[in-house]
């Protein structure tokens, strides 16, 4: 792991997502093509190849939490463009929403999530913002999958083990992940070229 964390051009996830259903009906997902019936559903690093519908491009966080993504991020050693995905998926950027499952604030970090990264005040978008990029980065490393890592940010880590490290069958999950990996791939589209800061890589793959 500390090879390719040194190392920009040995990725630790794959930039490609493929899915089918079948039978009866059950999403299957993985970042490679295991199985003929696999399709490829996103492909960031050409986007305009893959089969799933471009994402619109999304409103750029208010500029006040800019700089924050941007200081966790380089504290997680993550894209800040992915975490401003993530963010949107989950918030829309609003540091004071509230799920009806409990989860708060920009990065939707549930009250355990929270606890379990010393996050005291949640809706503070600094402390959800830190909480949620540690969370993000110990699943990233944790799984050395991006696909996976947000499949379990969204389903818990033991839903993805239990499916044998797959995305799990969950309608919101299924729709999640790619969502968020569409996102993602617009926001970097949209960043200019000194968007990213020293030290931070634009590409989450390069870092884990």
């Amino acid at each position: 792991m500390a090879a390719i964390a040194a190392s920009a051009a040995s990725p630790s996830w794959a930039d490609r997502l493929y899915g089918f259903a079948d039978e009866r009906g059950v999403f299957n997902f993985s970042d490679a093509a295991s199985d003929s019936r696999h399709r490829l559903l996103l492909n960031l690093d050409t986007p305009r190849r893959s089969t799933a519908p471009p994402a619109r491009i999304p409103p750029r966080p208010p500029e006040r939490f800019t700089p924050l993504i941007h200081d966790v991020a380089r504290q997680n050693r993550l894209d800040p463009e992915l975490v401003k995905a993530v963010a949107f998926v989950e918030s829309r950027f609003d540091h004071q929403a509230r799920s009806p499952k409990g989860a708060l604030g920009l990065m939707q970090l549930m009250p355990a999530t929270a606890a379990r990264f010393g996050v005291t005040d949640p809706l503070d978008p600094r402390q959800n913002l830190a909480g949620g990029a540690r969370y993000l980065r110990e699943l990233i490393d944790r799984f050395d999958s991006l696909p996976l890592a947000l499949a379990a940010y969204n389903a818990g880590e033991g839903a993805v083990e239990r499916y044998g490290n797959a995305i799990p069958p969950f309608a919101e999950t299924v729709t999640y992940v790619p969502m968020v990996l569409n996102h993602y791939s617009a926001f970097r589209r949209q960043a200019p070229s000194d968007d990213a800061l020293p030290g931070v890589p634009r590409r989450a793959s390069s870092c884990c």
